[in-house]
């Protein structure tokens, strides 16, 4: 699957990897600064942003999605910064191609199995209507009952877009990534 993905700067490649529920632009600030060392490639990993949906996600189908967006852009070897999940995939990816992989950075996750922690952000997700939504600031509102944190209310939110005919949807494929979490 062919991700969407944004490149910047020059230099060595280093790809990056956000985390469940997130986007590439999640590393926007960090990626003007990288981006002035390395060409850096920001993605959109399977189900998340404006990348593919898919009703199969695992670790090893996000691994090989990296490795396609790889020869998509003719490297031989890469570095990866991967947080949370894309730590998760970058570690599997460097598992599975090692060869691919220049230097490797995980942040905030390590290669154990957590218990699952995200069931009040999932609930949340799904009690708000999009049916009837009619601002961000509603969406919040609702999003409130299960997520206290507003930071973590408005990172969750930035997933959210009007569609041509005016209603709220989804940028993420929020069943897939319930289903396979």
């Amino acid at each position: 699957m062919l991700l969407n993905y944004k490149q910047q700067g020059e230099g060595a490649p280093l790809i990056i990897l956000h985390g469940l529920l997130g986007t590439m632009d999640n590393w926007g600030g960090q990626i003007k600064v990288l981006s002035q060392h390395f060409q850096v490639i920001a993605v959109d990993l399977r189900n998340h942003g404006h990348s593919p949906h898919s009703d199969d996600m695992s670790y090893a189908l996000m691994a090989d999605d990296i490795v396609e967006l790889i020869d998509h852009l003719g490297f031989n070897k890469v570095n990866i910064i991967g947080h949370s999940m894309g730590g998760k995939t970058a570690m599997q990816l460097a598992l599975n191609h090692p060869e691919r992989i220049d230097q490797l950075i995980v942040v905030d996750i390590s290669p154990i199995e957590y218990p699952p922690h995200h069931a009040n952000v999932f609930e949340g997700l799904y009690s708000i209507d999009l049916a009837t939504l009619t601002s961000r600031n509603e969406a919040s509102k609702q999003l409130a009952q299960y997520v206290d944190d507003h930071g973590t209310r408005a990172f969750l939110l930035k997933n959210l877009y009007r569609t041509a005919d005016n209603t709220f949807a989804w940028l993420m494929n929020l069943d897939a990534l319930y289903n396979q979490y």
